[in-house]
């Protein structure tokens, strides 16, 4: 073979470090003046950006002042003609039954030729009507149960301008601007109101010139749209309630003016706004600029800049690729000539090499090697010269005892071949598996002269193989034991436990809350979170314990242990769960993010065979939802009461098919009395008699009702059963003026044939609708708000009449009790019983009695239990009671007797 010599090789390293060199300077020349230029021109336009929000901010908190110095004018018209009324009033004498002429042509003056002022009205102290300037109140309307009315008369305001109201007579938004007068005495005599509609600030904004992305918006404090202009597709309308975090915050922080970029909550574009208050009046103009037309042209600049650097770049990159293609050229051909050089002294090699993808190997009769080829010195690592003359024996593995070659060469010699799977050892000393087949060659005369081996590396196949064998019962993402393997593993722990009294203990360990880290961080981050939680808890297990992933966040440990009794085994998978939850709740970096997780275990311990597989693992993953029912974060080892209750609510949701097919169920009534105790009406309650358990909670069953279909049957019984008694009652003198109170399920509502079914009762029994109350909760109007609204509405035109239930527990909102066509609200019990113990429930109960006087409707307190809280929730304005105070829920008959004997 030709040898190259010490300096040959010394000028060839010389020649390939310089080319290198000479490459690695062009490109860095070329990457350092591409940066000098980005920056520069990133520095350019970053300049151009500040410049023109800065010219921005300047316009719009021009336009804010504006906007708000002609907002207050606005109102400033309308406390005028109020100031002067009540100047005219101070030397007049008013009363209900006199009003003067010349008051009443003031009040219509300032109506007709006030532009702001849809009407003005005058109240006496009583809060009764007087006069009004344009004859659209109704005479006996009065005010003085009103907030409104109230702080101008016994708060000491002097003058008052409420957020937009809808008006109960016509139903529409307007603004209320109200001043007292005082009498000669310097006392309060009433109080002078105008009527704003909000219209008027939509007209004046038409007028304004607007630039293109440009919106001006007024509001008022409780967040209601006033007017915006210029209106966009979709824009919401006049009164509707804006909700926005950043609006609330500063109307909070009582700062006059906020500037902020974000997006706006009226039409969802990205806007630079400017918030600012109209002085002391309920209003907020936002002027907002849209960004996106804003930097218009500041974005055009910056194409055009990008343009031109990527010109640059590509300029650039071509002269430096000439120049390296030509480096590139030169070291080539010195390459070429060394090559050249060198094939020219290989080619006597090359010509007698052995042409095949097998190893091979020649011995003579006595086993001596006498050639290889190219292939066997690739798998094996020895070269001809180094292994001619010597016997196959170097490759041993020792692997193999002699028993085996002893076999091997027995075949051999008696059949001439053999072939099989054998692993043998490289010149670097590593293992390899490898696929021999061994050939005798005779000679004339049958003499043996040689033996032809020939070998293939079967490395790869065997990874295949133990690859396809990782998949089949390993996690590709974890690299742990998956559910067919850690399935085998329990079944394998079960039967040893029967021979063997030994711990064995099933953990169920689930991550809390994953589904939020991979919604936020995405699916990659919560891989790695995976893999991380996997590594930690795989360094604190023992070797003889299994850790799998059964599926998504739920890993399962299986541990066995020499302890044999149960304690000594609690006491031994305790102190690992601990290890567990305290090892994953150290905080984890997901790339530039630092998360801390929770995770919750259930835990099972095996003692015998009396439980399948199946059965215990279905005990572990009871035992973690109880863990995670207990607030997560915590582990809890499986009790037989947790799995008893589980077949008890399976029992128990048989036994209510079974209750429905057999008409177990049972109508109750309690009344509802007024201040004088006289019943005016009961509420109809649901009662089922269970064959075995007689009279089954309401608490147990009813919760299990609402989460089936079978709540759309019994509800239909139970409002059925209502209406046969109401139409039984209206021929009775005594009874016909009773109503009856139905409780409706939400997922009665939402049913499709809710409504048809609901008719076909009502056609049935030809009950007095006017008598029958349908009381709805407040989670029905979370979402499909209209839909609720239709069919309510549907159900009202035929005289149905609808009640709030347990009001203030759940959503409440005055918008839906504004929008929704409610007669009732239905005190809940839980504050009604804590009227005379907090100050906070009396507070509320006091102002769900206002808010239903204000919005017209009737209100009841339901739970009331003492006469002390009977007599407080009449001292403030509740007529109407429900509870144990009057009476317990009984049979119809018992209802009926207790009326008679009054």
């Amino acid at each position: 073979m030709p040898v190259i010599s010490i300096d040959a090789k010394d000028d060839v390293l010389k020649a390939t470090a310089t080319y290198r060199q000479q490459r690695r300077h062009v490109i860095a020349l070329y990457v350092l003046a591409l940066s000098i230029i980005m920056a520069l021109f990133g520095w350019l336009l970053s300049e151009q950006y500040k410049q023109e929000m800065a010219a921005a901010e300047s316009h719009i908190n021009a336009r804010a002042n504006v906007v708000m110095a002609w907002a207050k004018g606005g109102f400033s018209q309308s406390g005028q003609a109020l100031f002067g009324l009540t100047e005219l009033l101070a030397l007049q004498d008013i009363s209900d039954s006199n009003t003067n002429p010349q008051l009443q042509q003031a009040l219509e003056n300032l109506t007709q030729y006030v532009p702001l002022i849809d009407e003005i009205v005058l109240f006496d102290i009583q809060g009764r009507l007087l006069a009004s300037g344009g004859g659209k109140w109704n005479t006996r309307f009065n005010i003085s149960e009103t907030a409104f009315f109230n702080a101008l008369t016994k708060e000491g305001e002097r003058e008052l301008i409420t957020p937009l109201q809808v008006s109960t007579g016509d139903q529409r938004l307007y603004f209320y601007h109200g001043r007292r007068f005082e009498n000669s005495n310097s006392g309060v005599a009433g109080v002078v109101v105008s009527r704003i509609v909000p219209g008027v600030f939509t007209d004046v904004l038409e007028q304004m010139n607007v630039y293109d992305g440009e919106s001006i918006t007024l509001i008022d404090t409780d967040l209601k749209l006033i007017a915006r202009y210029p209106p966009s597709e979709g824009s919401m309308a006049i009164g509707s309630q804006i909700v926005s975090p950043n609006m609330t915050q500063w109307l909070d922080s009582g700062e006059p003016a906020l500037a902020l970029k974000g997006v706006s909550p009226i039409d969802g574009r990205m806007r630079l706004m400017r918030m600012q208050r109209v002085g002391a009046y309920p209003m907020l103009v936002i002027v907002g600029i849209d960004l996106h037309a804003l930097l218009a042209d500041w974005r055009q600049r910056t194409w055009i800049f990008v343009l031109i650097v990527a010109v640059m770049a590509l300029l650039g990159a071509w002269g430096a690729r000439h120049y390296l293609s030509r480096l590139t050229l030169a070291d080539q051909l010195r390459q070429r000539i060394e090559e050249r050089e060198q094939a020219r002294a290989e080619a006597q090699v090359a010509a007698a090499a052995f042409q095949t993808h097998l190893g091979i190997l020649i011995t003579d009769a006595q086993g001596l090697i006498l050639k290889v080829n190219d292939t066997f010195t690739r798998i094996t690592g020895y070269s001809q010269v180094e292994i001619v003359g010597k016997t196959p024996r170097v490759f041993s593995s020792e692997l193999h005892n002699a028993a085996f070659y002893r076999r091997l060469w027995k075949q051999v010699l008696k059949t001439g071949n053999w072939e099989g799977e054998i692993w043998n050892q490289r010149k670097n000393g590593e293992l390899f598996p490898e696929w021999l087949t061994v050939s005798a060659v005779y000679g004339n005369g049958g003499v043996l002269t040689h033996y032809v081996t020939t070998m293939s590396d079967i490395s790869e196949r065997k990874a295949a193989e133990q690859e396809i064998h990782q998949l089949a019962f390993y996690d590709s993402l974890t690299g742990l034991a998956n559910r067919r393997l850690f399935l085998d593993r329990m079944d394998a722990a079960l039967k040893a436990l029967q021979r063997h009294q030994h711990g064995v203990a099933l953990l169920f360990i689930d991550i809390d809350n994953f589904k939020q880290i991979n919604d936020t961080l995405g699916h990659y981050q919560g891989d790695q979170l995976l893999q991380c939680v996997a590594q930690r808890m795989g360094q604190m297990l023992r070797d003889t314990d299994t850790l799998a992933r059964l599926g998504a966040d739920e890993f399962a440990v299986l541990i066995e242990g020499a302890e044999s009794s149960r304690t000594q085994i609690t006491q031994l998978v305790e102190r690992i769960g601990h290890k567990l939850l305290a090892v994953l709740n150290e905080p984890i970096l997901l790339g530039e993010e630092t998360v801390t997780i929770t995770a919750s275990i259930g835990i099972a311990v095996m003692e015998g065979d009396e439980h399948s597989v199946d059965e215990y693992l279905q005990q572990a993953d009871l035992a973690l939802f109880k863990a995670k029912d207990n607030g997560r974060h915590t582990l809890c080892f499986f009790d037989p009461a947790m799995q008893a209750a589980l077949l008890a609510h399976v029992k128990l949701e048989a036994d209510l098919h079974q209750a429905q097919e057999n008409q177990q169920w049972l109508l109750y009534y309690q009344p509802q009395v007024n201040s004088c105790g006289t019943i005016i009406g009961v509420e109809a309650l649901l009662r089922w008699e269970h064959p075995e358990r007689g009279m089954v909670s309401p608490c147990e069953f009813i919760p299990l009702l609402e989460s089936t279909e079978l709540i759309n049957d019994v509800g239909e019984w139970i409002l059925a059963g209502a209406c046969q008694q109401l139409a039984r009652w209206a021929q009775h003198p005594r009874l016909s003026t009773l109503t009856i109170s139905v409780n409706l399920s939400p997922q009665q509502f939402r049913d499709k044939h809710f409504l048809s079914r609901v008719e076909g009762v009502f056609a049935r029994t030809q009950a007095p609708l006017s008598r029958l109350k349908l009381e709805v909760t407040e989670s029905l109007f979370v979402a499909a708000q209209d839909e609720t609204r239709h069919k309510m509405l549907a159900l009202k035109a035929q005289g149905v009449r609808f009640s709030l239930d347990d009001f203030g527990t759940g959503y409440s909102s005055l918008a839906y009790l504004a929008q929704l066509p409610l007669d009732q609200l239905k005190i809940d019990q839980s504050f009604v019983q804590q009227v005379l113990d907090s100050q906070a429930n009396a507070s509320i109960v006091e102002s769900t009695i206002a808010l239903a006087g204000s919005l017209n409707l009737e209100v009841i307190a339901e739970g009331v239990e003492t006469e002390a809280q009977q007599a407080w929730l009449l001292a403030h304005g509740c007529h109407v009671y429900q509870g144990y105070l009057f009476g317990q829920p009984v049979t119809v008959d018992e209802m009926e007797r207790r009326i008679e004997k009054v």
